[in-house]
C-alpha cells in the first residue's frame, strides 16, 4: 500500500499529481492549480485514468488489477454453475412430483 505515497501520477484531464493518502480500496492524488485533491477508488481508477510514472509501480498495479478481474471471473463462473445446479435441482424435483402424482391418480382410479 504505501508503495504509492509521494509517488507521481499522470491523470488523464488533471495532469500530473502525487498521490497523498492510499488505503485498500482509496487514493487521493494532490493535482497542481484548480484540480487539487481528489479521491479515486484504489486500484480501480488506475485501469482508466491514472498511470503511475514509475513503471514498477504500473508494473505492480496493473498485475493486482488483472488479478481481481481473473477473481471476479471466477467468482462469476462459480455462480453460473451454481444457478444451473439449482435449476437442474428444481427440474428434478418438479417431474419426481409429477411422476408421484401420476402413480397416485393411477392407484385411486384402480381402486374404484
Amino acid at each position: 500500500m504505501s508503495q504509492l505515497l509521494n509517488k507521481q501520477v499522470e491523470h488523464s484531464t488533471y495532469g500530473t499529481g502525487t498521490v497523498v493518502t492510499h488505503s485498500t480500496d482509496r487514493i487521493t492524488v494532490s493535482f497542481a492549480g484548480a484540480a487539487g485533491e481528489k479521491g479515486f477508488v484504489y486500484p480501480d481508477a488506475f485501469g482508466q485514468y491514472l498511470t503511475s510514472t514509475d513503471p514498477a509501480v504500473q508494473q505492480r498495479i496493473e498485475d493486482e488489477l488483472r488479478v481481481r478481474a481473473e477473481q471476479a471471473e471466477a467468482d462469476k463462473l462459480r455462480r453460473e454453475q451454481e444457478r444451473q445446479a439449482e435449476i437442474a435441482r428444481l427440474a428434478e424435483e418438479q417431474l419426481a412430483a409429477k411422476s408421484s402424482k401420476r402413480k397416485s391418480s393411477r392407484r385411486t382410479t384402480k381402486a374404484q
